[in-house]
């Protein structure tokens, strides 16, 4: 098939080049937060990207060239970015208690062993809360 020719294609606006961007990122976004926990950390750097990209894509001139879908994928490409950056977030703030839950999971043969794991995992969770006096709110 011979190659178009660029005389006669309209040129690209810089909000569908930035568009086109956010759909990489929200892309890579989607990854990480499906490689599970370790690789989520890398949220820290690509939620914040995400979001900015997706707030100038709507700002961006030539927006309004932009269809409805467009816009619509940049408004949640922003909080999708938003929030899995919040998410790395407190991934990272409980690090050491997820690490030990990743390997005692990776350990555990039974449905018991599992649940162990998970006790201890919401035993650390409490003591990490406690330490900086955040108390959890009891049922009953």
């Amino acid at each position: 098939m011979p190659e178009p020719d660029p005389r006669t294609q309209t040129p690209l606006t810089p909000a569908l080049r930035w568009s086109r961007a956010l759909g990489v990122l929200v892309l890579g976004l989607a990854m990480l937060l499906l490689l599970g926990f370790p690789w989520t950390l890398g949220a820290l750097v690509l939620g914040p990207v995400t979001t900015i990209v997706g707030i100038v894509v709507l700002v961006a001139k030539g927006s309004a060239d932009l269809g409805a879908w467009a816009r619509a994928n940049a408004v949640i490409g922003v909080v999708l970015g938003a929030f899995s950056g919040m998410s790395a977030v407190g991934m990272l703030i409980l690090f050491e208690p997820l690490t030990e839950l990743d390997s005692c999971r990776a350990r555990a043969i039974t449905t018991s062993a599992e649940d162990a794991c998970q006790a201890d995992f919401d035993q650390a969770y409490e003591d990490l809360l406690s330490r900086y006096g955040v108390e959890l709110p009891t049922a009953g």
